[in-house]
């Protein structure tokens, strides 16, 4: 196995600002399942291990699909007849380099996808031109993505076929070529043997040879780069390829050890308490790919290789519906939008096989709001068939909204907490603590969000549509990622700094009776120049009652005047005593403070990104701007919010 020895200076760079992240434990839980001599023992090879009816197998793909998920499936397929095989230009790539516009995309795998899986529904042979259409196009095209080109050598910001590269869209093309070939070889050679042999030629070429050629890929972990949602995606993807393409079984278990050593560093990275630091939005690319990993790796190996009685597998899967607000909200620090639709098939997978009804009913509850899952099935090409199957078992299940009253994540440090547990009536909060170099990170240690009837009221922004800024070296002039534009001070006109150095401390949390509190030190969060030797964050849930924000600081000087700022989808109104409202889908409230020691003005913010005005559906927010008038260096003051009867 060839190791490539030197990092190249873009793998680190890209390392640096995507997959920042603390190590918690160095763990070995798949490396310790089994030796490498007895995987090589239990692997089950030449697709024995798959559980899904052949294509030939009418019967059966008629008994175990769902009749009207067959129906969705299959207006799906026909829609992508009519699909147009558009390759990626040469100016859609070099616009990534050029402007920092991301121009690649997956509409073409997409569409055979869909045709894929509507061939296999229905079987009757009608979609079988496009799908090997779709197989010759993808086969003649490049699968990587422009925004992942970093990891070649050449710089010109073109895919060079001579540097096969592998990352996310390889993967999840490469692995669904693998599935396709698997299901359909024997149609295919009905037209040319060619087909299949150019399927397998290209599999292996971007996908399974580049895994066994290197080891230096960031994500993979083997030179000591924290990992975050790649490893188990590509992990995944590679796993699938290997095991239905590969026919030379020394190569298949070199293959599938390295990829469980390096799926190894993933769980390293994880606190205890399973936390996703990247916020929810990633979860299902996260530990749900991690489920997907362990639950093929289970498979394959006839169930030699199993840890989901690990506790921090079960933590990794619960925390989803730990941080679950109500409607489509969740909990989105880092880079997750505010409205997250995990896919009920993953989020059903995990619960079975952890034991937990709770998450079982939260994947049918969930299912009745995923509208990807109404128009189909969710996921790439596994990822979806394995929905399609369990479709009859989501819908069946009792469905159960998983509402928690109060959690504490103690080592990655955030705090959730509602009124009253299994409902969304009144108030909910987060808050977080953690460091400034978290994966998909923003500057934003010590803020909060605040909810009322699962409806907005405080705001954690979320994250503006990827481009090349968004991942550089100018990822935190974009304002989304700034302290300033989050439920945070600004302390003598210095916003908090990124880097894992910039963290929290002293972190207190108590939960007792109709009373919940969470207290952290943001100073070490800013940089010297704040001047800044305490200053003591601390939220209250008074249930059914407020929700109050307490500062205290100790300053080391003053030098301009320090603000505190608040983030809101609602208007904000002020009479001219100056107290302020907040009107919002979930109400009116009052936002009460000391007018002897702070001042308000309140900006608007227009938004123009798509994917903010996706998330928020209007198209601007607020930002109210509290200044302390007091230039004393230590002091304290208090903000409350209260919901005004209707």
């Amino acid at each position: 196995m060839k190791r490539i020895e030197v990092l190249r200076w873009s793998s680190i760079l890209f390392a640096t600002f995507f997959c920042l992240s603390t190590q918690a434990v160095e763990r070995h839980l798949l490396e310790q399942a089994i030796s490498y001599e007895d995987l090589g023992r239990a692997l089950l090879y030449e697709q024995q291990w798959v559980d899904y009816p052949a294509y030939a197998d009418r019967d059966a793909w008629r008994e175990q699909v769902d009749s009207t998920m067959a129906v969705k499936i299959i207006r799906n397929g026909e829609r992508m007849l009519k699909h147009e095989w558009k390759p990626d230009l040469a100016s859609d790539y070099l616009a990534f380099k050029r402007t920092g516009e991301i121009r690649t995309g997956r509409a073409n795998h997409k569409a055979l996808q869909a045709l894929t899986l509507a061939e296999l529904v229905e079987g009757e042979g009608r979609f079988m031109d496009a799908i090997i259409d779709g197989v010759w196009f993808l086969c003649e095209t490049s699968w990587i993505h422009s925004a992942h080109l970093s990891f070649q050598k050449d710089r010109s910001g073109l895919p060079d076929r001579d540097e096969p590269t592998l990352e996310l869209v390889v993967g999840d093309i490469g692995a669904q070529m693998a599935w396709t070939y698997y299901f359909l070889r024997e149609e295919f050679d009905k037209v040319s043997p060619l087909i299949n042999k150019r399927i397998l030629q290209e599999v292996r070429t971007k996908l399974i040879d580049p895994y066994f050629a290197r080891d230096d890929y960031w994500w993979m972990g083997f030179y000591g780069q924290q990992v975050n949602n790649w490893n188990p995606w590509i992990n995944y993807n590679v796993l699938q390829a290997l095991m239905l393409v590969e026919e030379n079984p020394e190569r298949v278990q070199q293959g599938v050890w390295k990829l469980m050593r390096s799926t190894d560093f993933f769980f390293s990275m994880y606190h205890e308490d399973g936390a996703c630091d990247e916020g929810p939005t990633y979860w299902s690319g996260a530990s749900g790919y991690a489920l997907k990993f362990l639950e093929l790796l289970s498979k394959v190996t006839d169930n030699r290789v199993n840890i989901f009685d690990s506790p921090l597998l079960r933590n990794m899967a619960q925390y989803i519906y730990r941080v679950y607000v109500g409607g489509s909200y969740f909990v989105n620090f880092a880079d997750s939008s505010p409205k997250v639709n995990p896919s009920p098939g993953i989020l059903y997978q995990f619960g079975r096989r952890i034991g937990d009804s709770e998450m079982m009913r939260f994947a049918a509850y969930m299912a009745r709001q995923n509208q990807d899952f109404k128009n189909g099935v969710n996921g790439y090409f596994a990822t979806a068939l394995d929905e399609l199957f369990m479709y009859k078992d989501i819908v069946g299940q009792q469905p159960g909204a998983a509402l928690v009253g109060t959690y504490w994540f103690e080592d990655t440090q955030i705090c959730v907490a509602r009124d009253a547990r299994g409902t969304t009536d009144g108030f909910y909060f987060a808050a977080k603590g953690g460091h400034n170099g978290e994966s998909h990170n923003h500057n934003d240690v010590g803020s909060c969000i605040l909810y009322y009837n699962a409806k907005p009221v405080l705001i954690d922004v979320g994250v503006g549509t990827y481009t090349r800024q968004t991942f550089g070296p100018e990822r935190y002039t974009i304002w989304t990622m700034q302290s300033d534009y989050h439920n945070l001070p600004t302390i003598n006109g210095v916003a908090q700094k990124n880097g894992k150095r910039f963290a929290a401390r002293g972190q207190k949390y108590v939960a007792k009776g109709r009373t919940v509190s969470y207290q952290i030190d943001i100073a070490g969060a800013y940089p010297p120049e704040a001047q800044v030797e305490s200053w003591i964050r601390s939220y209250t849930l008074h249930r059914k009652k407020s929700f109050v924000m307490v500062d205290r600081w100790k300053l080391s000087a003053c030098k301009v005047p320090t603000l505190l700022n608040l983030m809101t989808c609602g208007k904000v109104e002020m009479d001219g005593q100056k107290n302020i409202t907040l009107t919002c889908e979930a109400g009116r409230f009052r936002l009460e403070y000391d007018k002897k020691k702070l001042s308000p003005a309140v900006e608007t913010i227009e938004l123009t990104d798509p994917k903010l005005l996706h998330s928020w559906q209007q198209k601007e927010l607020t930002r109210i701007r509290f200044t302390i008038l007091s230039s004393q260096a230590i002091g304290q003051s208090s903000l409350a919010v209260t919901r005004l009867s209707d």
